[in-house]
């Protein structure tokens, strides 16, 4: 069975924050990879951990991973974070350490505050996952080994002394290789090179990646981004402009489109423009020469007002002239303004200003009626 000292651990190591219903919650912040120059180590980055009394409501986290991980209800997993809570505040009680796996210990300080001390043999970080201190000399081991070396220099240099009370004993087919102590002098500043070519690529990427480039906000790590030379990408498009073609000018009238329509055709697809089609119901071929013969004369009554509450556009001059009916017959001041591409536009009133259609546009609305204005 999975305990709930062990449940909080694996919690924190996939998320931040860590709520104990009653008791407290555990709050993780990322740190970077910090450099001991004394003890000479560099440790990885990090979560540091924090413990929060103030953070008391129940989030249903610990509840619901405990039901899921003992295969048990989450009516049960509560059951059992309420015991294990009340067991804890007894062991605060009586002055003894909680210990927490992978988390830390908390204890009660002389002054009956909660304390939290965090596992330092533990890295919650997965990104840091498998990596240890990097041990590399320190100034006292540099000196502590230039005075060896000096000594053992001195050393070679002193003639020997007889001493006839001390007998020396030479073994047979024994050679003892005394080093040079250039040579060691030579084996040790390899020793510091081998230290600087591993510490200065680490020491490096320490900070280029969590501030150079988005490996930590996206989580995944690419091979470029050990490139410290590798430039921004550049886009790959280029702008291109469209040119539709117009159609033309002889096309954009009624009249010629209905010309080339058959005979039995009933439905024209009326072209106004090059992006702009709709269709048109054909009933009689009379429709153009009807067009054009009151063409001018609706053209000659067209109001003189700079503004006009357009309210429909018909093919048909029958039914525009039963629209216009209509609206006066709602009070209006309507009229068949033009002919605009054999569609008679009609106003349901018109005005100086857009303030002055206001009240017809109120009654055209009031009547069915929804239109545009034009200038």
């Amino acid at each position: 069975m999975v305990t709930i000292e062990q449940l909080i651990g694996e919690l924190l190591l996939r998320h931040n924050c860590v709520i104990i219903p009653s008791f407290g919650g555990f709050v993780a912040k990322q740190t970077a990879a910090t450099i001991d120059y004394v003890n000479g180590f560099m440790s990885p980055p990090k979560k540091a951990l924090l413990f929060n009394r103030q953070l008391m409501n129940n989030d249903g986290l610990l509840q619901s991973e405990l039901a899921v991980s003992n295969n048990i209800s989450y009516d049960q997993s509560s059951e059992l974070v309420a015991e294990k809570i009340a067991f804890w505040n007894e062991t605060l009680r009586k002055g003894e350490r909680i210990v927490i796996d992978k988390v830390g210990f908390l204890f009660f300080d002389q002054e009956k505050n909660i304390c939290f001390e965090q596992d330092r043999f533990f890295n919650l970080l997965l990104e840091s996952y498998g990596l240890g201190k990097v041990h590399f000399l320190t100034e006292e081991d540099v000196q502590i080994v230039a005075q060896t070396a000096i000594e053992l220099t001195t050393s070679s240099n002193v003639p020997e002394q007889a001493n006839v009370a001390e007998e020396v004993k030479i073994e047979p087919n024994t050679t003892k290789v005394i080093e040079h102590p250039a040579l060691k002098e030579r084996s040790k500043a390899w020793k510091y090179v081998a230290a600087a070519a591993c510490i200065l690529p680490i020491g490096f990427y320490s900070y280029w990646l969590p501030l150079k480039t988005p490996a930590l906000q996206s989580g995944i790590l690419s091979v470029r981004d050990f490139n410290p030379f590798q430039g921004k990408y550049q886009a790959n498009y280029q702008q291109q402009s469209l040119q539709l073609d117009k159609l033309p000018s002889e096309q954009n009238t009624l009249e010629e489109q209905l010309a080339n329509l058959p005979e039995d055709a009933t439905i024209l697809n009326y072209q106004y423009d090059a992006s702009f089609s709709f269709p048109i119901v054909v009933k009689e071929k009379s429709v153009v020469e009807s067009v054009s013969t009151n063409e001018n004369a609706v053209n000659s009554s067209v109001n003189e007002a700079n503004f006009n509450y357009i309210v429909g556009c018909f093919s048909s001059e029958s039914n525009a002239k039963k629209v216009v009916s209509l609206l006066k017959a709602q009070g209006m001041n309507a009229f068949q303004l033009d002919v605009t591409n054999g569609l008679h536009r009609i106003s349901a009133g018109s005005g100086n200003s857009v303030g002055d259609l206001d009240p017809i546009i109120a009654k055209a609305k009031a009547a069915g009626f929804e239109g545009w204005i034009l200038k």
